[in-house]
């Protein structure tokens, strides 16, 4: 019998077409419907099929791998029996079977074959004769299912020991994950794993765009071939990922856009202003972004509480609006007060109120007043006095200007839209800044949505686009956001790559840059605001320009640092032509490597790459003349005088001809535009052998201008509305101090040493306490081996450590001036100001200091530009902020990843590639920091400007969307064994390190111990009072309010509070891991070392404290110098980790007490600056003439 109504797992059945079983877990009957149907497991595609089309089906290769991968990683359906009980199933199915030998066979329960036909009925007769009576009784139906059940068991057991064998001694075979079907349509969207179509394609995606670990294709091959082996399913191809990651970056990813630049050259810039608002749609930067200034007084940390942002930035260029009680206030508008007065704000500004728990951050509007101007008819209209300001509080704006047009009349007042001029100082002139009747430009635009500013940070520096040495020159752009704290600014997330290209001069590529900020600031961005839930307009403005010396002298259209006329920022005048020879040491001739081989001059400089013409030798006066203008104030560049000078020098050259004046005004002058130096060379060129004036140049000079104004050969530079480059290119302290100072003057250290100097020199590096420092130990071997090698890092570390090992082993004007670098490195990087005023009286006295001391030296240092340089900084500090903040540490070394854009890609066309290859690095950012982001295909648009992409908008919450929950989920993966690299890569590691909290201790291994057996009764036996029973525990380390480990013996910088007075084992503080005292020894100033200049410290007594009381961890040095310490001892060196027979030599200290506050610490120096003593201030002239 047969029954088809159940689905089950039976024996095999037959295809009569191909005479091969079907096997069961391959194939699932029908019922119902689906009766003589059956479906594949194997492809598990959900189809019935009669008997033709599963034969069909089966000849398919797809089929036969999907079968041979379902039997490899199916679970066996087979039980594990052998022996006896194989043994006993046989005897048992022979011993049924042998009863019913000549009987009919009754067919078992199983399904009908799904493609027999159901057997015809077979006529029966029954021969009576033939019967043996002794089996007269046929077995029963149950011993006859028995028998057969029996019989194929034991069948199908043997046949598995056959095929299988029951040798463990076999390898385990791979099992190959299943191949992934292929894409005839456009996949079923997972909302788990969008905008992915599955989590295999999520994850691969990713790895193909960690910003630090491109891979090419043969990689990812090599990838795809692991997780393939691992028996991971439904691997995508490299096909596949790359149609993938084409459909994405089109839908949502940023579009990099081609550029033929003016002076000929094509290269790619990704679209600002996609970048913009991707960063504003991001939940983890936009809460954090600054649109306001901040009137913080004198403290100074962020570059919103600067000058420049704060006053002197165009105000068309800052957020123009505030919104108070519902109404939008704009400025450039009338504005009626509480007190009834009208006013019209110039800027909006922030400023902390209150104290205590009322302290509070609110607007307020620096204004001008608007007087009343009357005539025969009364007051009619406006004139807005500009001669002074007034600062308003928001909450006293009572009428917005739509709210004032409504209700003059009522108060009797003029019409807000009636302003006849502006009084200032020359009298009375006519309003600029708006239409009257309509007020400011933004409200129109912005609809009734809110309008913010978008500071940026704009930097462009060269670098290498090969591994190898071989110089492939790439000049970038990159770009950071301004509003963002020093924490997140310096983040490699959170640098912005806009283009490269190896080709295009910097100019060039600034033109398409620039073309894309005119096109924002004109038409504005929008964008979604993450945090506000609905759209807002983005005005783009850029703070400042960064880079190396030689790039920004460049960039603001300088001649260079050879020049004779060599500061981008003021009219200082150097020599008449670049020194032919190198510069003297006091005593002797420096090295000569150390002198001319700084970036001042690269490629950059002025005449780099021609022979330098010699000159007669200065003299002592010539030093003396120069020393002083390095030294004295100069009158500084300004934007507008430049941009007239550039005019005149085209137009001279546009109408005389004569190239000589052309290039002798550049020096005069001290002005040079690259960008305009390539339309001025065109028309020279054809001019070789003829006169200014002539039809050669009359024809030249047509060809290069067609018609067009003069204003469009200038630099792209001058187009940036509210940037001045000869006062908003920064000092860059990187390239000037560490770079610069400290390398000259330890090169010309070393130079001086000999060699058994310079072994104990050795010593003392590698002997230097760098505790509190967050440095590694020093290799003296290496730093004085290799001085002409050394990185940035290296010479931070000298910085700190050279007072202490060069005292003896150089000239007194030599170490003198190695002392106040020192000092002032400290100032120099240190990253919140208290006091405005008193740093930046500290730092100009520390640089007039180390000025001194240097032309004491010698005058000669003076033909470097960088010693006149840095007298801009404190200028620098109070418009742009501490100089941490435009440091460029962290935009150098994002040049590795342009790098490793370069390598993996063709080289064919390196700006394209590596552009869009910073796009898709950027959408992934996106996507897995939980941004909202829109589909192109869904936008209504809306340009921001010349019609380059088009901007997502939409109102609408629900048409914004996010990554499904998978993908997010995956920056927060944790696992133990595997650290969650791609969290670290993008940025998004958010994971509250607690061992950062003030107070965390570490145990030590010794076992709690009563207040009798620990150092705190030896020390102070009646600071903690006496109670039976308690115990104490001891801590090994402990962290402080700065986040340092500070460890036992250690010396660090305490407040004084109190200790609590529950400190024993088991209370809620030690729950929590953290300590409740401290046991110091105190030690307080004493005077100062002569020799270091650094305050002198000695120990007075002990003291127990709160262990939330400490600051941070200091450095402190034995006082060798008064001590005559010596390089006698010995130390076991470490080879590969391994302690070697040999021995180091190492200093030996006496009198172990005498121990010195290093103030030149640069960690933590807003702590240990307090300490600084302020040396002895040299007088100038006599320090020149020395």
């Amino acid at each position: 019998m047969s029954s088809g109504s159940n689905a089950e797992f039976l024996n095999p059945q037959w295809c009569r077409s191909t005479d091969r079983p079907l096997l069961p877990p391959v194939w699932t009957a029908g019922h119902g419907i689906h009766r003589y149907q059956w479906t594949c497991n194997a492809c598990r595609d959900n189809k019935w099929r009669d008997q033709r089309g599963a034969c069909r089906h089966e000849k398919q290769q797809s089929h036969k791998s999907n079968v041979e991968y379902l039997l490899t990683r199916s679970p066996s359906l087979q039980p594990e029996v052998t022996g006896p009980l194989l043994d006993l199933l046989k005897d048992l199915s022979q011993s049924h079977s042998s009863d019913a030998v000549d009987r009919p066979q009754t067919q078992p329960f199983t399904h009908a074959a799904p493609f027999d036909q159901p057997p015809p009925p077979e006529a029966f007769e029954l021969d009576w004769d033939a019967i043996d009576h002794d089996e007269l009784m046929p077995p029963s139906i149950g011993e006859t299912s028995v028998a057969t059940l029996a019989a194929g068991l034991a069948d199908w057991l043997a046949r598995n020991e056959q095929e299988y064998g029951a040798d463990d001694d076999q390898p385990e075979p791979l099992l190959q994950g299943a191949p992934r079907a292929p894409q005839r349509s456009v996949p079923v969207e997972d909302p788990n794993w969008f905008p992915w179509p599955d989590k295999e394609t999520c994850i691969l995606d990713i790895l193909r765009h960690l910003p630090r670990s491109l891979f090419s294709d043969a990689q990812m091959q090599v990838i795809l071939w692991g997780v393939s082996v691992l028996g991971v399913d439904n691997i995508p191809s490299t096909g596949v990922l790359k149609d993938l990651d084409e459909s994405l970056q089109h839908k949502y990813g940023i579009e990099s856009v081609r550029y033929e630049g003016p002076l000929g050259h094509v290269y790619y810039v990704n679209h600002l202003s996609s970048i913009i608002a991707q960063e504003i749609a991001n939940p983890r930067i936009c809460p954090h972004i600054r649109h306001y200034p901040e009137d913080a007084g004198q403290h100074l940390g962020e570059p919103w509480q600067a000058s420049r942002w704060l006053n002197e930035i165009d105000p068309s260029l800052i957020t123009p609006m505030i919104r108070v009680r519902h109404q939008d206030y704009y400025v450039f508008e009338p504005t009626k007060l509480t007190d009834g007065n009208i006013i019209v704000p110039e800027r909006w500004y922030t400023k902390m109120t209150g104290a205590g728990s009322a302290h509070h951050e609110e607007f307020w509007a620096r204004a001008w007043c608007a007087q009343p101007v009357a005539n025969d008819e009364g007051y009619r209209s406006y004139l807005i006095n500009t001669n002074s300001t007034i600062d308003i509080p928001a909450d006293q704006l009572l009428l917005s200007f739509p709210n004032l047009v409504e209700t003059y009349r009522r108060d009797n007042l003029p019409d807000p839209r009636n302003i006849i001029g502006i009084l200032n100082s020359a009298g009375v002139a006519p309003w600029h800044w708006t239409d009257p009747a309509i007020g400011n430009r933004w409200r129109v635009r912005a609809r009734g949505h809110r309008v913010l500013s978008y500071m940026m940070w704009l930097y462009c520096d060269d670098t290498s686009g090969n591994v190898s040495k071989k110089w492939n020159k790439h000049n970038s752009f990159l770009f950071t956001s301004a509003g963002l704290p020093r924490t997140f600014m310096h983040k490699e997330s959170n640098i912005h790559f806009l283009s490269t290209s190896n080709i295009a001069p910097p100019l060039e590529m600034l033109d398409g840059i620039v073309t894309q900020l005119e096109d924002a600031q004109a038409h504005g961005i929008w964008a979604w605001d993450v945090t506000a839930k609905e759209m807002v307009l983005i005005i783009p403005t850029v703070l400042a320009i960064l880079g190396d010396n030689p790039m920004q002298s460049e960039l603001a259209c300088h001649i260079g640092l050879q020049a004779k006329y060599f500061c981008r920022s003021c009219w200082v005048k150097g020599h008449e032509a670049p020194e032919k020879d190198s510069i003297p040491s006091a005593d002797h001739t420096a090295d000569v490597s150390s002198v001319h081989s700084e970036s001042e001059y690269s490629t950059h400089g002025e005449g780099s790459g021609t022979k330098m013409r010699g000159r007669r030798k200065e003299t002592m006066q010539d030093l003396v003349d120069r020393a002083r203008r390095f030294l004295g104030d100069n009158h500084p560049r300004k934007r507008d005088e430049t941009v007239s000078k550039l005019k005149s020098m085209f137009q001279d050259v546009l109408t005389t001809g004569v190239k000589t004046h052309y290039q002798k005004t550049k020096t005069e002058t001290g002005i040079k535009d690259t960008f305009m130096e390539v339309f001025v060379d065109r028309i020279f060129k054809p001019m070789k052998g003829y006169r200014g004036g002539s039809a050669a140049h009359a024809k030249a000079v047509k060809e290069v201008t067609q018609g067009r104004d003069v204003e469009s050969f200038l630099s792209p530079i001058w187009r940036i509305k509210g940037l001045d480059p000869h006062q908003d290119t920064p000092v860059e302290i990187l390239h000037v101090i560490l770079l610069g100072f400290i390398k000259y003057f330890w090169r010309d250290a070393i130079s001086r040493l000999n060699d058994i100097q310079k072994s104990l020199l050795i010593t003392r590096l590698t002997s230097f306490n760098v505790a509190g420092l967050g440095i590694p130990q020093l290799a003296g071997q290496t730093l004085v081996q290799y001085a002409g090698s050394l990185t940035g890092r290296d010479f931070r570390a000298i910085s700190q450590a050279a007072p202490f090992v060069l005292y003896d082993l150089v000239p007194p004007e030599c170490y003198d001036t190695f002392v106040a670098l020192s000092s002032l490195v400290p100032l120099v990087w240190q990253p919140v100001i208290e006091n405005l005023d008193v740093h930046l009286d500290a730092v100009q006295t520390s640089i007039d200091h180390f000025l001194n001391c240097t032309v004491r030296w010698t005058p000669r240092w003076f033909n470097k530009p960088k010693f006149h340089i840095i007298r801009h900084l404190p200028d620098h500090i109070r418009r742009l902020g501490p100089p941490i903040l435009f440091a460029t540490e962290g935009f150098e070394s994002f040049n590795a990843v342009i790098r490793d854009h370069s390598v993996h890609s063709n080289r064919q066309a390196p700006s394209r590639d590596i552009a869009r290859g910073f796009a898709r690095c950027n959408r992934t950012r996106h996507f897995l920091s939980g941004g909202y982001f829109m589909s192109r295909e869904n936008a209504d648009g809306k340009h921001d400007g010349a019609s380059m992409a088009t901007m997502p908008y939409s109102s609408i919450v629900e048409n914004w969307r996010v990554v499904g929950r998978n993908p997010a989920a995956l920056t927060r993966f944790a696992n133990g064994a595997v650290k969650n690299i791609i969290a670290e890569y993008y940025g998004l590691s958010d994971e509250p390190d607690n061992s950062t909290f003030p107070g965390t201790c570490i145990p030590d291994n010794s076992r709690p111990r009563t207040l009798e057996k620990t150092s705190t009764s030896v020390h102070l036996p009646d600071a903690l009072p006496a109670v039976h029973r308690r115990l104490y525990q001891t801590c090994k380390s402990l962290t402080a309010h700065n986040g340092n480990i500070c460890k036992l013996y250690q010396f660090v910088l305490a407040s004084d509070q109190q200790p609590q007075s529950n400190g024993v084992c088991h209370t809620p503080p030690q729950w929590d891991g953290q300590a409740n005292y401290v046991l110091i020894e105190v030690f307080r100033i004493v005077g100062l070392a002569d020799t270091y200049h650094l305050p002198l410290l000695r120990s007075a007594g002990w003291k127990l404290m709160s262990a939330q009381s400490l600051l941070c961890s200091v450095n402190v040095q034995h006082n060798c110098a008064a001590n005559s310490c010596t390089d006698a001892a010995f130390a076991t060196v470490y080879e590969e980790r391994e302690a070697t027979s040999k021995k180091g030599k190492r200093m030996e200290h006496r009198s172990l007490d005498d121990v010195v506050l290093n103030t030149a610490q640069m960690r933590d120096a807003i702590y240990v600056q307090q300490f600084r003593m302020r040396a002895d201030q040299l007088d100038r002239d006599q320090a020149i003439h020395a």
